[in-house]
């Protein structure tokens, strides 16, 4: 977020809209780089070392055949796009398709092995690599934003090998016979994943033919703010969901409660950060982007809603399915979403960027309860009424404060820098404080997931 709101204030908005348009490609590539396969050693407990060898070689040859692929069409998607201007960079981005097999493989055995502070070590360090490159280099343009995340993926592979390479033990031995069932596993998983970054992407690709490149690019600075800490939230929860479902998912009550733990626990944390940013829109993007972006905040505080809604009512749904076998659900569930979000996303575009956000986030609400009966009832045995009664209280916790705050104490508040930022950031600890203090689902939720 920092880099972001720093680069914001050096790049033209036109380079933040070109790279929207890269950042689009690269993430539907990656996921076909990865195939779906990484998380089946998670899925597969018992996978002995001819196991874990033989999808590392899968991994590498998928990567290595789609990074060839996707360079040799480089040309031919830019052109498409309308963005030839883009061409060398995307060639760059290339690059990221092996590296990020790879690291899939190692990740995947470090979050098996429970392994996850060695894995967030290193996490932290190729983040700050790769801001390091950001901000130093901030002449070269677009491609000093296309070179940050090759820096993360490149520095992340390289101290997983370091750290990890005794646990992946890699040998030329390999068990060809498992590459049926990870196939099968992979292709649904991988379908999932591919058709849930397209309708996240999707309305960067609309946008892309319906904006200017600096129109384009004020909108992805927003959506990147915005989405920035459910980004940050996704993969912890992830990374510990999914070992902890695939420990314990044949005692059903046991998971039950363990869903509902990780369930509270990223409710909490998502309103402790989304809350404020959603009633004190104008405040956060004037500090972040200045003035140039500060007549957005509508847009903002919209797209802040509606990463929120979208990660606390459906970020556990990966980790759900892929740790039960159940690729197949979820593959068919993005199927059957894809065509009403595209055509919800196309028809509000032509209104403008508002009414495109408020179209997203009333759709994501639609999808909650449907997300809950299709998901987590069959699979978790967890209620709609828990789920909207947890949200609710959690919620209304930390907003009520706020929305007093902002109507009856921050009026009152002069306008000396950073003043009413203190205020925000009071009364959102002190409510958040007030409710894990009083929420014992909170805390039970901690101890409990501790022990994974």
């Amino acid at each position: 977020m920092i880099q972001l709101a720093v680069l914001a204030r050096i790049l033209a908005p036109s380079v933040f809209g070109q790279f929207a348009v890269i950042n689009m490609v690269m993430e539907i590539f990656v996921a076909f780089a990865l195939g779906g396969i990484s998380n089946f050693l998670i899925f597969r407990q018992d996978a002995d070392q001819s196991t874990n060898n033989a999808i590392y070689y899968l991994a590498l040859g998928i990567g290595s055949v789609f990074s060839v692929v996707f360079y040799l069409v480089t040309p031919i998607l830019a052109t498409a796009l309308g963005y030839e201007e883009i061409i060398e960079e995307l060639k760059v981005a290339t690059l990221m398709l092996v590296i990020s097999s790879l690291a899939s493989q190692y990740q995947a055995v470090g979050m098996k092995r429970f392994k996850h502070k060695r894995v967030a070590q290193i996490d932290i360090i190729a983040k700050t690599a790769s801001f390091i490159f950001a901000i130093s280099n901030t002449h070269l343009g677009l491609l000093c934003l296309v070179g940050s995340v090759v820096i993360y993926q490149l520095v992340r592979l390289i101290g997983f090998m370091a750290a990890l390479s005794k646990d992946m033990n890699l040998s030329l031995h390999v068990n060809k016979s498992i590459y049926r069932e990870a196939f099968n596993y992979g292709i649904f998983d991988f379908g999932s994943q591919a058709l849930n970054i397209l309708g996240r992407q999707l309305d960067v690709i609309i946008l892309s033919i319906t904006l200017s490149n600096s129109q384009l690019g004020v909108y992805h600075v927003l959506k990147q703010l915005a989405s920035r800490p459910a980004q940050a939230l996704q993969p912890i929860i992830n990374k510990v969901a999914l070992p902890a479902f695939g420990e314990i998912k044949e005692v059903l009550q046991r998971f039950s409660r363990t869903y509902k733990d990780f369930y509270i626990l990223q409710l909490f944390v998502l309103a402790f950060v989304y809350v404020p940013l959603i009633i004190f829109p104008e405040l956060v993007v004037s500090l972040f982007f200045g003035e140039e972006y500060s007549s957005q905040y509508l847009v903002f505080a919209v797209l802040s809603c509606f990463w929120f809604v979208r990660v606390f009512s459906s970020n556990l749904v990966g980790p759900l399915v892929q740790a039960t076998g159940q690729t197949r659900k979820h593959f068919t569930w993005n199927i059957a979403i894809l065509i009403p979000n595209a055509c919800v996303i196309y028809l509000s575009s032509s209104f403008g960027v508002l009414p495109l956000v408020v179209s997203m986030l009333t759709f994501q609400t639609i999808l909650f309860p449907l997300v809950n009966y299709y998901f987590a009832g069959p699979i978790a045995n967890v209620t709609f009424k828990y789920s909207v009664g947890a949200m609710l209280t959690v919620i209304s916790s930390i907003a009520v404060p706020l929305l007093i705050t902002k109507f009856f104490i921050a009026r009152a508040v002069p306008d000396v820098f950073l003043l009413k930022e203190s205020l925000v950031a009071l009364s959102t600890v002190s409510a958040s404080l007030l409710l894990f203090i009083q929420y014992k689902e909170i805390k039970s939720s901690i101890q409990r997931v501790k022990g994974f």
